[in-house]
Formats: C-alpha cells, structure tokens, sequence
C-alpha cells in the first residue's frame, strides 16, 4: 500500500480573508481608532468644534452602516428551537439580562466616578450577544443551532428589557446625589432610548427580514453564503468608524476622565476574567444537559457573556443626546472601549478550547452530538426515511459497479465512533477495489460559522485532522493491498463532497449511514441526502447488519 499526503484547504474568497482579518485584530484595530482619533482631535480641536453637524452625520450613517448587516445575519426562524431546554434558556437569559447588569452596577462602584461612564457601562453590559457569538460556540465545537437559537431569543427579549432595566438603574442611581436628574429629563430619557431601539433596531430588523429572503430567492442559498463574510466585515469597519467619530469629536472631553478610562479596563479585565473562569467551571458541575453538557455549558457562556457592543455604542450615542454631546460621549465610552478587551478574551477562551474539553471530560460527547434535520422534502417527511428511500435506489445502482476492475472509490468520514467498522464493512462488499481516497472535512465553516472562522482555527483544525488520518490508514492497510490516499477541506460538507465527485476521478462514494455514528456526527442528514441524490457517481450506504 502506498499512501499520499494529499491535504488542501479549500480556496477562501477575498471577502473570507478580509472578515478573517479583521475579526482576528478587532482589538488592534479599535485601539488604533481610539489613539488616533484622540491625538488628531486634541489637536484638530477648532475643525471639531466647527463641524459637530458633520461629526454627528457620519456617526449615524456608521451606526446603521453597523446595525443592518448585524439583522441580515439574525436567523430569526431559529427561535422555533430556542425551548427545546429549558435550563439553558435560563441561563442564557440570567447571564445576558441579570448576571451582566449587576456586574455592571458593582463594577462602576467600584472603579468608575463619573455616573454617565456608570451608566455607559451598565448599558454596555445589558445588551445581549451579537451573531457573531453563533461562531465562537462553532469554534468550540459546541452546538450551533442552540447558539442560533439563544442570540434570537436574546435579541427579541432585549427589545423590552434594554428599556425596562435601563429605566430602573437611572432611576436608582442618576435620580440622586449631586448629579441628579430631574423627572422631567429622566422621562425625556426612556422616551428617547425607546424611540432608539426602534429606530436602530426594530426597524432594521423590520427591513432586514425580508431583504434577506429577497436576496436568497434571487441569488440561491449558496451564493448569499459567498458573500455573507461582507456582513460582519461592514459591522466591524462601521463599528470601528463610529469609535474612531466619538473620540476624535471628543478628545478635549477624554483627556480630562482618564481616571474613568482605567475604570473601564479595570471593569473589563475583572469581567472577563471572572465570568469566563467561573462560569466554565459552575457549568461543569450545575449540568445544563445530562445528554451534552460540555456543549450546552459552552452555549451559555458564549451567548451570555461577549456582548454586543456596537448596539451598545448606539443607544448610549443617540439615547443620551439630550442631555449634550459630552455626556453621550461620557455614555458611549465604555461600549466603544470594551470590544478592544472582549476579543482578547475571547480568543484565549478559544485558544483554551482542548483544555477545557478535557477539563469537561467531553471528547465521547462531542464524537456523540446529534444534529438531526428535517428534510423540507415531498411534504413533512421523516429524514430517516428519506434517506433510506433514496439509498435502496443508490444501491441498486452501485450494483453495476462493484464489480468493476481497478474501482477507485471515494470514503467521506468525520472520525466518529464505528468509522474503521463501517469502512471494513464496506470495502468487504466490493470487489477489485484499486484506489481509496479518504476525504475529512473540517468542520469550521457550517454556514452559521463561516462568518467568523479564522485561518489559525482551520490550521488547527487540519492538524488534528491529519493526525487521525494517518492512523485510519495504517488500520485501512490491514484490510487489503489498497492504494490509499487522503485530503482534508474546509468548507460546505456536501458541496465539496460533490465536487470531488464531479472530477470523474472515481466510481463511487462509499459513506457510513445511521448506526455508526457518521451521520449522526458531522455529515448531518441533509448532507448525506444531498449527496446521494445529487452524486453522478453511485453512493455505496453501508449500514448496520441487522
């Protein structure tokens, strides 16, 4: 048996790259907007002050630049599966709306003087997950459709508790003492964040929706998912545009509260460190699944604690307006320095991701996870059946191949429980077998992922990959005298699978069915269905004997 070293990465469009770059040095880059908008506002201070109308367009045109893509990736039809349990929407809910506002409000006792800089980290802090959390949990090799269905519920609930909870803490804290607000403004306030919230939110989302299916219906699925890396690209630049705006309108303002500069970082250090460390080992113990807890734990932390900062940036912006430009500045600062921080911490969590499997015991869970769909197919049929249908026809027509001489024959496999069993299985039924290709997938780029996955995720990925896959073929080679070979992609399982297929370099596909794990894993069902009824060449199903 010879054995190549066959492994790709799937070519990334120019938008992947951009939107990998740019997620991966979002604190550089916010760093860089926030220093140098300050020294070229300290020292352009007559422009500023003569432009203030110009600096206040620009920031609402980067709000919305911010905000729309934001909507266009909510899935809003996962909310259909945010209850299927029960203790992960509770904790999903008491991370996002309870646990995060009172660190906010103890926080900015204790390192913050100036209430409005209180108030900006307190709405910093009651602002849910972004879309951009549904990736982090695919990073950690969680379960994404529980992610898409918690930053949905998230985002539907904070449209009425953002204004409720907000309300109660400027009538705890800004309704008294030596800056106390009158009744008055305080009213003019929640009039003005709940008019925010509509304008910002509501009606984005409002537009967004069917912009959304507008574009799928006249592009196809596949090529909206082409250019869906665009969506947070513009988020991040318009979120670093805005930044950039308050702190070069504003400079003369901050060099006077750098005490409450170093509040913020003193706050988004003990956060970040605190809610990441403590939470991931209370999950561990305080199961929130007795089926997956390592990956209902990660659900939890990922949509409860990042937040969403750009939304944050808008409504201290425009909700706190009028009371003056420099206390909507005092508002936003905290929002526009958090996300520097977020990331940082982020990232070490992701970098984390192998310990904490380990911590969490969770290897078995994870080559276990079921993610099973209905196929949307001839009615409401059942994804089993389905599938089986269209097998029994696939069989029948690999039966004109198995006996061919010199078959050269191409094996999908995610690495899952009864993988060597089903190949050996397999392989046993076909005769005069030539050539085996060996095909992995690595699964970061789900389209619910790929929006945020980064080359040194993929790297590592690959690596781990590789290794199985080195060790399957020493096991293969104890079948038979095959010559086999291996490639590992990154990207959409059934496209790539298809597109090998397509090459007329093989006769057949040979894929492992329920009962072994396979499919059940990554392969999902609607993978497996698109590829035996999409395949030119015949699909070899190998099940289980009866």
């Amino acid at each position: 048996m010879s054995s190549t070293n066959n492994l790709r990465l799937s070519q990334r469009t120019n938008l992947e790259r951009v939107r990998d770059h740019l997620d991966k040095f979002l604190g550089l880059y916010v760093g860089l907007a926030i220093i140098i908008g300050l020294i070229a506002g300290y020292y352009d201070a007559v422009w500023v002050r003569s432009n203030e109308v110009l600096l206040q367009n620009v920031m609402l045109a980067s709000i919305y630049v911010m905000i729309f893509p934001m909507m266009l990736m909510l899935n809003i039809k996962a909310l259909g599966y945010a209850f299927r349990n029960g203790k992960l929407v509770t904790a999903v809910v008491l991370l996002n709306f309870v646990y995060g506002p009172l660190m906010a409000v103890l926080l900015g006792i204790l390192f913050l003087n100036n209430p409005y800089v209180r108030l900006g980290l307190f709405l910093a802090w009651v602002v849910p997950c972004s879309s951009m959390s549904i990736g982090y949990v695919g990073l950690m090799m969680a379960d994404i459709s529980a992610a898409t269905a918690m930053v949905a519920l998230s985002f539907f609930l904070s449209l009425a508790l953002i204004p409720i909870e907000t309300s109660l803490y400027i009538h705890s804290f800004l309704a008294s003492g030596r800056l106390a607000l009158s009744s008055a403004t305080i009213s003019k306030i929640e009039m003005n964040l709940v008019i925010t919230i509509i304008e910002i939110l509501i009606v984005p989302l409002a537009l967004a929706i069917p912009a959304r299916e507008a574009m799928i219906r006249k592009m196809g699925q596949e090529k909206f998912r082409r250019i869906s890396p665009l969506f947070p690209t513009l988020t991040m630049l318009g979120m670093i545009t805005i930044i950039f705006t308050i702190f070069f309108a504003h400079a003369d303002v901050l060099i006077t509260h750098i005490m409450d500069v170093l509040g913020v970082f003193y706050s988004a250090m003990v956060f970040g460190s605190v809610s990441l460390t403590v939470f991931t080992i209370l999950f561990k113990y305080v199961k929130l699944s007795s089926k997956s807890p390592y990956s209902s734990s990660m659900v939890a932390i990922l949509t409860g604690i990042p937040k969403n900062e750009a939304t944050a940036i808008a409504l201290s912006a425009l909700a706190l307006a009028p009371l003056g430009p420099q206390v909507a500045f005092l508002a936003s600062m905290p929002p526009s320095l958090l996300p520097a921080f977020q990331v940082v911490f982020i990232i070490t969590f992701i970098k984390l991701r192998e310990k904490i499997i380990n911590y969490y015991g969770a290897r078995k869970e994870i080559e276990e996870i079921l993610e099973v769909e209905r196929i949307p197919t001839r009615g409401v049929v059942s994804e089993e059946k389905e599938i089986s249908e269209v097998v029994e026809v696939q069989e029948l027509s690999a039966g004109g191949v198995v006996n061919k001489t010199g078959l050269n024959i191409l094996v999908p496999l995610d690495f899952s429980r009864g993988t060597e069993e089903w190949i050996r299985e397999g392989l046993s039924r076909l005769n005069n077998v030539s050539s085996i290709t060996l095909l992995h997938v690595v699964p970061l780029s789900l389209s619910e992922v790929s929006d945020f996955v980064t080359e040194d995720v993929i790297e590592s990925g690959k690596k781990a990959a590789e290794s199985k896959m080195r060790e399957l073929i020493k096991t293969i080679s104890s079948f038979g005298p095959y010559e086999v070979s291996y490639e590992i992609a990154v990207g959409d399982p059934a496209k790539i699978i298809l597109e090998r297929a397509n090459t007329g370099k093989f006769d057949m596909i040979m894929m492992g069915h329920r009962g072994y794990g396979y499919v059940e894993d990554f392969f999902i069902g609607s993978v497996t269905l698109k590829v035996i009824s999409k395949s030119p060449i015949p699909v070899l199903v190998v099940r289980k004997n009866p």
